[in-house]
């Protein structure tokens, strides 16, 4: 057995592999409070990270204040129609600068002092300015909010980098813009609106095991036993062997569970929807037709939205929107709400409805995830045995030209993929 004495965080002495083999993860990674500050100073400082959605800031003036790893920033669309993600901290003396989730401002005015910056983040008011001397007029261009370097979205996700260089946002995406795509086939203008308020769950587990437990197809069975067997008469099986869904490593630590071989099999429109009928959504299908050919509408009808975790912080869970925050190495927030389709009202509402009973506060899925991350975290009290198994599946793992797939929807595959772009990140690789 290997023994970790201590777990160094410089980036000269930090040897990753000690921690992250094929197959295993240490159980440091979800308990180190080293481990967690480096995450925060490489992962979420020097990556991109999910920040917010275009339909939140629709007009000028419109913000969200959001957090990339420890940094508050505010998500801004400016007086000059931009979206800029502005750290939320007032240049004089560190206040923070909003304090609200969202609204619409023209300028942010710094509770402390008074200072106040233009929703593009210049500077444009300081109380008793005088006092500062002749030298501040000098230095008054230079104390705008700082700004992330890199704000890049793609069909409506914005994401942002803390880091000034990197690979562009296209490349971080990778295949993981093929989930994007499929979510929105859905939605006769291509968009969706994200403007349902947030619902926000507590999460007494390292942000790791919030993620990873999204794609794990071995769990359901078990930790949602009560909801498949209420649900059952309306979707597929959910045993693996009984179904033609994949598990796949998409690369760069994005990864899924796939229905779409199993639901073009049967070939029946809306299984992921409870097998509505077409003719119970009148309002939404003249909208499709209008939008697709008839071949486009009944494939994206038939497979349906994606389960796919996008690298770091996103999760693309069927008709609903997940991103997480990391509070501390053993909590995190989860932040969801239903992807609604822009002008259909009727659809929305069974969204809405559907959303609350999977994620809401008294939701079935959510809330047993989050008992189960709750007991992972409390059961790492335990530090024997060190390592944590992600082995299933290892052997039958399949590399193809959509990444590295596993026919048995409990294999491992996606954490696997998922470890190894945390180590090359946090291990700073080449």
């Amino acid at each position: 057995m290997t023994t970790i004495e201590s777990t160094p965080t410089q980036s000269d002495d930090f040897d990753v592999t000690r921690i992250v083999q094929d197959g295993r993860v240490h159980g440091s990674v979800y308990t180190s409070p080293e481990i967690f500050q480096r995450e925060m100073d490489t992962i979420f400082r020097t990556g991109w990270v999910y920040v917010a959605h275009e339909s939140e800031v629709t007009e000028l003036g419109d913000y969200v204040t959001r957090v990339i790893g420890k940094d508050p920033v505010v998500v801004s669309r400016g007086k000059d129609g931009e979206i800029r993600v502005l750290l939320n901290r007032c240049t004089h003396r560190a206040n923070k600068l909003c304090n609200a989730e969202k609204g619409n401002a023209n300028s942010y005015r710094c509770p402390y002092h008074g200072w106040t910056f233009s929703n593009d983040g210049s500077l444009t008011a300081v109380p008793m300015r005088n006092g500062y001397g002749e030298a501040f007029q000098k230095v008054k261009s230079e104390l705008g909010l700082a700004q992330a370097p890199r704000v890049d979205s793609y069909r409506g996700f914005i994401f942002a980098s803390l880091a000034a260089d990197g690979v562009s946002l296209t490349e971080h995406l990778g295949r993981s813009t093929k989930a994007i795509d499929r979510l929105l086939a859905l939605s006769p203008t291509g968009t969706i609106d994200l403007r349902a308020n947030w619902m926000k769950h507590h999460h007494r587990a390292n942000w790791k095991m919030v993620v990873e437990n999204n794609v794990d197809g071995y769990h359901a069975l078990f930790t949602h036993a009560s909801v498949y067997d209420a649900v059952r008469p309306a979707k597929v099986s959910h045993v693996p062997s009984k179904v033609d869904v994949v598990v796949r490593d998409l690369r760069d630590g994005h990864s899924e569970i796939d229905y779409s071989a199993e639901y073009r099999k049967l070939d029946e429109e809306f299984i992921w929807y409870g097998r509505t009928k077409r003719e119970k959504l009148p309002e939404y299908i003249e909208a499709m037709e209008a939008a697709y050919s008839e071949d486009e509408l009944h494939d994206a009808l038939v497979v349906g939205p994606p389960h796919t975790l996008i690298w770091p912080n996103l999760f693309l869970a069927e008709m609903n929107i997940m991103f997480v925050e990391p509070i501390a190495v053993d909590e995190t927030i989860a932040y969801t709400t239903a992807a609604l389709f822009p002008g259909q009202d009727r659809m929305n509402q069974k969204m809405l409805r559907r959303a609350e009973g999977a994620m809401g506060p008294a939701g079935f899925l959510i809330a047993d995830d989050g008992e189960i991350g709750m007991r992972n975290q409390a059961g790492l009290a335990a530090e024997e045995p060190e390592w944590l198994v992600l082995a299933r599946g290892l052997e039958t793992d399949v590399e193809d030209g959509t990444g590295i797939v596993n026919s048995d929807k409990s294999a491992e595959t996606p954490q696997r993929g998922f470890y190894r772009q945390w180590a090359k990140v946090v291990g700073q690789e080449n």
